[in-house]
């Protein structure tokens, strides 16, 4: 289901709705499909243009705080791979005046923040002074963490947004570190060798969580559910190992 431009949606209120965007040619419908498979018994609406012009890239899963709804609804990123128990994320309970985000574990931010923008589940009609504090002054917000030097550019910052938002009326709920892992594709995209960033990775991930491995022998720790490909270069189908985890992705020549 597409966004319809300028217009709020409603929901037919029989499934769970994500919002999940693709704008560009970053990725193409292959992650689409993958998703519409993987998650069959929910309603993704997608965005493939920005809802208002002004309004860049990822910034755009704002649009799920105005929908008129009074069911909760999940927002996601579609770099990723859904693996063993994943819905137990989408199905994740929550309660009006929650937030629910998934973690950001891996970051080296020396900050308060939490959260990783990959994914979300709100109540609508609870965000929206959020969204209409975004709509309010969209450059300033979609500048005003990358010039205060949280994050870089050219595009990022809206996590941050929101966590800050979401903590002046909200009961932030973060998941579990460890049904969540970021992974990377090539030593590109770590600037370094993979090999060490993945033993980093994987020291880190021990400490917060007690297990004892992300990745090995082909397999995911069986707590992981959700593996994040975060980075503009960093792609899913371009991992070495990604044949045996794309059920339901179109191969890629």
């Amino acid at each position: 289901m597409l966004v319809p431009r300028d217009k709020t949606y409603k929901t037919n209120g029989k499934k769970m709705d994500i919002v999940a965007v693709r704008i560009g040619d970053k990725y193409g419908p292959e992650y689409e499909e993958y998703l519409e498979r993987k998650l069959s018994k929910y309603n993704i609406i997608w965005i493939r243009e920005p809802y208002d012009d002004r309004v860049t890239l990822q910034w755009n899963k704002m649009w799920g705080m105005q929908m008129e709804t009074d069911e909760p609804i999940c927002v996601m990123d579609i770099d990723v791979l859904l693996i063993n128990d994943y819905e137990k994320i989408f199905d994740y309970p929550i309660e009006r005046g929650q937030f629910v985000a998934m973690p950001g574990w891996w970051r080296n931010d020396v900050n308060e923040y939490r959260i990783n923008g990959g994914f979300f589940k709100y109540y609508p009609k609870d965000c929206q002074y959020i969204y209409k504090k975004f709509m309010s002054d969209i450059h300033h917000w979609q500048k005003f963490y990358i010039e205060n030097g949280t994050t870089t550019g050219p595009v990022n910052g809206e996590q941050y947004f929101v966590e800050d938002s979401v903590r002046e009326q909200l009961d932030l709920v973060v998941l579990p570190n460890e049904w969540f892992t970021r992974w990377v594709v090539s030593d590109k995209i770590v600037s370094g060798n993979i090999n060490r960033w993945n033993y980093n990775m994987t020291q880190k991930y021990e400490q917060l969580t007690g297990n004892n491995y992300i990745y090995m022998g082909g397999e995911f720790h069986p707590d992981i559910k959700y593996v994040h490909f975060t980075n503009r270069m960093n792609k899913p189908h371009e991992w070495r190992d990604y044949e045996n985890f794309n059920n339901g992705f179109a191969r890629l020549g």
